[in-house]
């Protein structure tokens, strides 16, 4: 059950009540009714129908220093002297250079703008190879984009970075693959959204299609729905059926394209700022994995329902969840278990060389030390959130197994 990481307002939208009467449900004040467990049962064993490949498919970090060969060097871990100077320049710096489509951008004076490294789609592929070369990940890399700037900046704390680390824009891509049982039809989203059957803070909803004539009838080449403003420096998200974009570009038959390239839709998230900041955290540091964040994401902007105002099952289909992603003003904060997995790798070898010497050297310096450190407000508010959480986990553990014996 640790993996579903619901909220108590995540479960009554599943099953149907308040969050007040889940809380009370957690508290042992109230019992959740045989269907309603059943619901939940139904939903929590839910798994996406068809294959789905999410990738980062644009990345743009901008980094405090005007060192660029550094950030080439050490960060990207890359061969400065493989990239060249660019004649022109983009975003207001006025200095660049690509390898491939690889781009490094830096202002001569300007400590704010400092260094911008930019991915578009081909550039994020490219560097893809680059990375399984280093026997790295965009996990990987993304904690290395941390530390990196940690390290430079001299401080210890994630939240001492202030704005010296910033990543502006990711663009997430979901591909779900051509499957010959069929696949998610994109014009019921556009239907759904003419009818009033999806809930969303958008206030803007646009549609292309065109068609081709050929072989003496129109075809369509292909349907794009947009959510949100193009414009928009927060978000947008863009959903649209890449095997026929596709069979457009390359000029080969839809069958040809699902046969050699697997295509059917495409489901595009374009991320800013914090947005972006944040779900590069939960990626990395929180270990959410990426298609997960995709369609949590997704389901966070839009609330599909069927005919009936529940749960749209063919599109549930698709992500294999509803649950909506929290978006908070900062990267909310870290995980127990990562926090574990950091210590062991980085303090407790450190710390048990240095009880081993208090030991044999009788000296109690390292435990009075460590008995001397009090919480701050900030790590006693951790403690307490924790707790918390691993309470209701363990209310979700206990409620599965009980309700896997009491349905057998």
């Amino acid at each position: 059950m640790k993996n579903y990481l619901l909220s108590q307002k995540d479960v009554g939208k599943i099953v149907g009540v308040s969050q007040v009467f889940i809380s009370n449900v957690l508290s042992g004040k109230k019992t959740l009714s045989s269907k309603k467990k059943q619901v939940l049962l139904d939903y929590l064993s839910y798994n996406s129908k068809y294959e789905l490949e999410t990738s980062v498919d644009y990345l743009r970090i901008r980094l405090k220093t005007l060192k660029w060969f550094e950030v080439i060097e050490d960060l990207l871990l890359m061969d400065s002297n493989l990239f060249n100077i660019d004649v022109s320049s983009m975003h207001n710096y006025n200095m660049s250079m690509s390898y491939g489509s690889i781009r490094i951008l830096r202002h001569s004076e300007n400590i704010d703008m400092g260094t911008l490294v930019e991915f578009n789609g081909g550039g994020c592929r490219e560097f893809e190879q680059e990375l399984k070369d280093q026997n790295r990940t965009w996990k990987q890399f993304f904690q290395d984009c941390f530390h990196f700037s940690m390290k430079k900046k001299q401080v210890t704390d994630f939240e001492d970075l202030d704005d010296y680390l910033k990543f502006t824009r990711l663009d997430l891509a979901t591909d779900e693959m051509y499957s010959k049982k069929g696949n998610y039809d994109l014009r019921k989203l556009y239907d759904k959204m003419l009818a009033g059957q999806i809930q969303t803070p958008f206030r803007q909803f646009s549609s292309n299609e065109s068609f081709l004539y050929q072989d003496g009838e129109f075809i369509s080449t292909g349907l794009s729905l947009y959510f949100g403003s193009r414009k928009s420096k927060s978000i947008y998200i863009n959903f649209y059926e890449k095997d026929k974009e596709q069979s457009m570009a390359r000029n080969l038959y839809l069958d040809e394209i699902h046969e050699l390239y697997g295509y059917k839709n495409r489901y595009e998230i374009r991320l800013f700022g914090d947005k972006a900041t944040q779900v590069i955290f939960d990626f990395w540091y929180n270990d959410i994995p990426l298609q997960n964040l995709a369609g949590q994401i997704i389901s966070h902007y839009l609330d599909i329902k069927d005919d009936t105002g529940n749960w749209d099952i063919e599109w549930l289909d698709v992500f294999g969840s509803d649950k909506s992603y929290g978006f908070v003003n900062k990267p909310r904060e870290v995980s127990y278990d990562r926090t574990l997995k950091w210590l062991d790798s980085s303090v407790f070898a450190s710390l048990k060389r240095n009880m081993e010497i208090d030991r044999l050297t009788g000296s109690r310096k390292t435990m009075e030390l460590f008995d001397e450190k009090e919480l701050d407000e900030k790590n006693q508010h951790l403690v307490d959130s924790i707790v918390k959480q691993k309470k209701e986990r363990a209310f979700y553990d206990n409620f599965h197994e009980m309700s896997e014996l009491e349905y057998d």
